[in-house]
């Protein structure tokens, strides 16, 4: 019992001592691909922006999915590089001791046991054995390519996710951008108000206006200052939003800057992100094609093994057992129930599914494209209109106002101009957004 014990801790000591690993010297990794940065080091990020481009730059820097994309562009550049350790010499530590107990009747035969012949009562090995794969330069080719490929692919995936930030972002300044616009016109309108306010007083003390016409005004601007209120929670609520998209943690009410309107540029061409997906898709099923292939090629493997192998766990025994071994592992898949086919078909309707994802993508694109182009053109001539009737609007109240400390112009008639007016402005205001909603969008679509 104690010398099988003694033995046994032998062994596993033996095939537990370190094993240094060498290095893979014949097959080299695909180059390393850039890893994808969210935004240069050096550029620093405002902590209270008020800018588009500053809003985007802390957006970029904050943004946990890219830097997701960017640790994933690292461990594709990783997976490269363990595959180049794999193809290179594994070595291993095989131990065993095993006993096969028999039990004997008087006669001296077997009663509980295997065959002596077969076990030899047992087996005791502590072995190390180094494999290396040979004649696998296809496999090892096709690997590598995949791995390229999907590291082209999670650079593609890191430009669509900055680009859909950025539209994100784009979208929601616009939306901050015109409620501070109306915030202002409100807080204009009110001040005018308020200025005519002390005027009427004047008036109505003087008797040139009765009071209950002063009363109707006096209204107008107790709601004036209730849509003030209102539009200045509206924009804190989307300045709030826009700070959340962004990563930014102040909160105070700042006013934002006008975005600078992009210039017009041509539809995005095949080596666009959105179109480049699909390239790398048709890739893709090639490799994947090639690797269906490459698992019915044969495999073979170099093998070396030194150690001990003994039937006896006595010492004597076990100092004479000790020796090397080797020679070569092929496998060579013969029949699998025709599964080569099956999966070849399976690649061939992906490939149809690209090609029509691909297909719809360009002709959507193309719409898109035109009807921004012609919702920007829309957008100019309403424009000059509204900024027109502005004018007109702004002559009336004026002159209005000039008539209305002499009792010319009755004080509904005034309110109803200054109505006018401030309806216009909306409208202005919701035009100018409107327009800069579709020139950024078709931006996005010149780089998408």
């Amino acid at each position: 019992m104690f010398p099988r014990l003694s033995c046994l801790i032998w062994c596993l000591a033996f095939i537990g001592l370190p094993v240094l690993l060498p290095r893979a010297a014949q097959a080299q990794p695909v180059p390393a691909p850039a890893v994808l940065a969210p935004l240069p080091a050096a550029a620093a990020a405002p902590t209270s922006p008020r800018r588009l481009d500053d809003f985007l730059l802390v957006a970029r820097q904050n943004s946990p999915l890219l830097r997701e994309t960017a640790n994933q562009v690292r461990q594709n550049r990783l997976d490269s590089l363990v595959r180049a350790r794999q193809n290179g010499v594994q070595v291993a530590g095989i131990g065993s001791a095993l006993y096969y107990p028999s039990i004997t009747n008087s006669q001296g035969e077997s009663v509980v046991g295997y065959d002596n012949a077969v076990t030899n009562g047992g087996n005791y090995a502590a072995i190390a054995q180094a494999t290396k794969p040979i004649l696998n330069r296809f496999q090892l080719q096709n690997d590598y390519q995949i791995l390229a490929s999907q590291g082209q692919v999670l650079r593609n995936t890191g430009r669509l996710s900055a680009l859909d930030l950025r539209r994100s972002i784009t979208e929601q300044f616009l939306t901050a951008y015109a409620a501070e616009t109306q915030l202002t016109f409100s807080r204009t309108l009110l001040t005018q108000l308020r200025q005519q306010d002390q005027m009427l007083r004047q008036l109505v003390n003087g008797g040139i206006f009765k009071q209950t016409q002063y009363l109707s005004f006096y209204l107008s601007v107790r709601t004036q200052e209730v849509t003030v209120e209102q539009n200045r929670l509206a924009y804190r609520r989307e300045l709030g939003t826009l700070r959340a998209l962004a990563g930014v943690a102040d909160t105070s009410l700042i006013s934002i800057e006008a975005p600078t309107p992009p210039t017009h540029r041509p539809l995005a061409g095949l080596l666009a992100p959105a179109q480049r997906q699909y390239t790398l898709d048709s890739l893709r099923l090639l490799l994947d094609r090639r690797a269906i292939d490459a698992n019915y090629r044969p495999k073979v493997s170099a093998v070396v093994d030194a150690g001990l192998q003994s039937s006896s766990y006595l010492p004597v025994a076990l100092a004479h057992s000790v020796g090397i071994g080797g020679g070569l592992q092929l496998g060579l898949p013969i029949f699998d129930g025709h599964q080569r086919q099956l999966q070849y078909q399976r690649l061939s309707l992906s490939e149809q599914s690209r090609r029509g994802y691909r297909q719809f993508l360009t002709v959507q694109r193309q719409q898109q494209y035109q009807q921004l182009e012609g919702l920007i053109r829309a957008s100019d001539a309403l424009l000059g209109r509204i900024r027109e009737q502005l004018r007109i609007a702004d002559a009336l109240v004026g002159a209005a106002r000039q008539q209305l400390a002499t009792g010319d112009v009755a004080i509904l008639d005034y309110l109803n101009l200054v109505t006018s007016y401030r309806t216009l402005q909306f409208s202005l205001a919701q035009a100018q957004t409107d327009q800069l909603r579709s020139r950024f969008a078709l931006d996005y679509l010149a780089e998408q």
